[in-house]
């Protein structure tokens, strides 16, 4: 999480802010959001949303360069998102990695990523907005939805209301690699979930 410092700073200067500014649009103090830019504090994900609407961007804005921003700002937005442009995002302390291949376009319905669950992953039912799409790449995971439970292998797949709740585990030994099609935005279906401390 410590990278997304260099663009909210970006960011936050191309609009002429200053961190008191941001402090004042967003509820947190300066003195954490200059921690936040030079890197020396981790935040939470409800932190990251509050910027990112303070600053009116999107969520996967603030995972980009300087030299990124540049880019879109200058070029038309390509429909192809090359292996080389994917972001990969880690959540502070939270255990699962995230492969964004999503494109950015107005009016957007689908989120795609690959979810890298850890071995001996637990998560807890929890319900979120939309539909849930999977696709076991590798590696083995558990499915609970409501009281029923799912073992599924590489080739597998689910499709389901994700307004049931459901829950993801692996085994003590091996870890899974699924791709996920979701119509929640992927940093927005984890809200309520504070991963890292102020």
């Amino acid at each position: 999480m410590d990278a997304v410092g260099e663009p909210i700073r970006a960011i936050r200067r191309r609009k002429g802010w200053t961190l008191e500014n941001l402090s004042a649009s967003c509820g947190l103090s300066a003195g954490f959001l200059s921690q936040i830019e030079r890197g020396l504090s981790s935040l939470s994900i409800v932190s990251l949303r509050a910027i990112s609407e303070a600053l009116e961007v999107p969520l996967s804005e603030l995972f980009l360069r300087e030299e990124d921003h540049q880019l879109t700002e200058n070029t038309a937005v390509s429909p192809v998102t090359r292996v080389a442009d994917q972001l990969r995002i880690e959540i502070g302390d939270y255990p699962i990695t995230y492969k964004y291949l999503s494109g950015e376009f107005p009016n957007r319905i689908a989120e795609v990523l690959i979810n890298e669950f850890p071995p001996n992953y637990r998560h807890p039912l929890a319900p979120h907005k939309g539909e849930e799409f999977g696709y076991v790449l590798e590696g083995r995971l558990i499915l609970k939805i409501v009281e029923d439970e799912y073992s599924l292998e590489p080739g597998d797949s689910y499709h389901f209301l994700a307004s049931k709740p459901h829950s993801y585990q692996t085994s003590e030994k091996q870890g899974a690699k699924v791709l996920i099609v979701t119509s929640q935005k992927l940093l927005e279906s984890h809200n309520q979930m504070q991963v890292s401390k102020e």
